[in-house]
């Protein structure tokens, strides 16, 4: 039986909900609230195309033999998290079925919120798991290696590796008659206020870097932008006179 087309096979795929990964804050305080859904919230993190979807899903299902690594990804996919946000879920965090993940953040930015866990994702969310019970049969926080291995990449060279990236800035266009072989610009990850509802950190310069400002996360404005015209809060925060 031959393998499954792969029309996506070896592309880099850019997935807007990357765009807010990086993080201007540290690590938040411990907490064990029981939020709301982040529907609830009205908050709604871009929605993967199926073909998108199976494409990603087959990368982190094959990309490392270190599960937590493979899962914090999948979730930064699913829930456009920052890596602050990310480093909060711990093992308790995530339901017993594991159909929902709990993540938190000190009211830096919408507040804690739960999300659901898509089935792509739900095998290696589990295997973080596993990992941490049968490491120490304790709870800890989940997408850290309980076994302590050395040498592993940062998330974001992680994501590389798998050829995921946020959306990029254009590419300059090539000079006439340039028979230079164009050199890969390396991977833009910007630090995106999307996130945030402090006034501090909408007064910090623009570091998108050029990058493509994350789409809205609103029911209202998400339904709005499907009609085909840009909703008005799209893009960067203006601060009102």
């Amino acid at each position: 039986m031959s393998a499954p087309r792969r029309p996506l096979a070896n592309r880099w795929l850019n997935l807007p909900a990357l765009t807010t990964l990086t993080a201007f804050d540290s690590a938040t305080r411990p907490c064990q609230c029981t939020p709301p859904m982040a529907e609830d919230r009205d908050f709604f993190a871009p929605v993967l195309p199926a073909i998108t979807e199976a494409e990603v899903a087959h990368r982190l299902h094959r990309a490392t033999a270190h599960p937590h690594l493979a899962a914090q990804l999948a979730t930064a996919i699913f829930t456009a998290a920052s890596t602050t946000q990310l480093a909060t879920a711990h093992v308790r965090d995530l339901a017993p079925d594991v159909s929902t993940i709990t993540l938190h953040d000190d009211g830096r930015r919408q507040g804690c919120m739960t999300h659901h866990v898509p089935a792509w994702a739900r095998p290696l969310l589990l295997a973080a798991v596993f990992v941490w019970r049968i490491a120490s049969g304790t709870g800890g926080p989940l997408f850290t290696d309980p076994m302590c291995s050395t040498g592993l990449p940062y998330l974001a060279d992680f994501a590389e590796s798998c050829k995921l990236r946020p959306p990029q800035p254009p590419r300059p266009k090539r000079r006439k008659g340039s028979r230079a072989p164009a050199k890969p610009p390396e991977t833009i990850w910007p630090f995106s206020p999307a996130h945030y509802g402090l006034s501090w950190a909408m007064r910090e310069p623009d570091l998108m870097y050029g990058c493509p400002h994350p789409p809205p996360h609103t029911r209202r404005t998400t339904a709005a932008y499907k009609k085909g015209w840009p909703p008005p809060d799209y893009g960067p925060r203006r601060r009102s006179c």
